[in-house]
């Protein structure tokens, strides 16, 4: 889908896979980067980004690494942009069933405009937290799929058939899936929890089991000499945000996955607390 030259719209901080996919094909990712208070979409800023060029953008809901989720309004907003043009989106939706606070996801596969120019990726790793299975699903109109099984079969040729059974009979239970919103929603709440009175500055993930954490107040080390630190000294693993986003901007924040269980993040909560 993506030639030499085409330019992709990739919205920063982003997963890292996106990019090299790009540039092995001759595309040119061009940067939304989002800032650091509530990244929001500004869909004025998106909308310039758009040339005769564009022929793909990627979005990502629930967003990796932020926690933030994309509101009908946002989808509505980026259907309307995309409306009068012949860009493919892919919607990378793999934290779908992680979705906190009562709110609901907005897949692309919704909103019939999008639907109809979109791909729209899954994961049962992540949904599942089994990330090591490699196992997902992709789902688009006919005409797209058509194209994509040319190169997929290539690429992926078979996948693990003993775990695409085990995958279909756990799923024949919908509370396996549908109450995983409860499940990490306590999860978070209890780091959250835990973290009140430290000098972590936070807003509450919206969905994935990522929850950003701002340690400005606590020193001026770079994000990435800080999760150094954090490994070596007390062996509690993060994520710098500065390897997601545009030049490497740090913003003084780091990622933590709270998908484990309770005891780790007692000893989490425990060691952010002397920091």
């Amino acid at each position: 889908f993506v030639h030499p030259g085409d330019e992709v719209i990739v919205l920063k901080p982003a997963y890292d896979c996106y990019e090299p996919a790009i540039m092995i094909n001759g595309g040119i990712p061009v940067y939304l980067q989002l800032n650091k208070k509530d990244y929001r979409v500004d869909w004025e800023e998106f909308k310039s980004k758009i040339s005769t060029k564009t022929r793909m953008v990627v979005i990502n809901t629930p967003h990796n690494p932020s926690g933030r989720i994309f509101s009908k309004d946002d989808m509505l907003a980026l259907q309307e942009i995309l409306r009068p043009t012949n860009i493919i989106l892919v919607s990378d939706e793999v934290y779908e069933h992680i979705v906190f606070d009562g709110q609901e996801h907005q897949s692309a596969s919704r909103f019939d405009d999008l639907a109809s120019r979109s791909f729209v990726c899954a994961s049962f790793g992540k949904t599942f937290h089994v990330t090591g299975w490699k196992m997902g699903y992709c789902v688009a109109p006919s005409e797209l799929m058509h194209e994509f099984r040319k190169t997929h079969q290539f690429a992926v040729f078979c996948v693990d058939h003993p775990v695409q059974r085990a995958m279909a009979d756990y799923l024949k239970n919908e509370q396996n899936y549908l109450g995983l919103n409860t499940f990490y929603q306590e999860k978070r709440d209890f780091f959250l929890s835990g973290l009140k009175g430290s000098k972590f500055r936070f807003t509450p993930s919206q969905g994935t089991y990522f929850q950003l954490l701002d340690y400005s107040k606590i020193t001026n080390e770079s994000d990435e000499d800080l999760t150094k630190r954090l490994i070596i000294n007390y062996k509690l693993a993060s994520i710098p945000i500065s390897s997601f986003n545009v030049g490497n901007r740090n913003d003084g924040v780091l990622r933590f996955c709270f998908a484990k269980k309770a005891e780790t993040l007692e000893k989490a909560i425990e060691i952010l607390h002397k920091l």
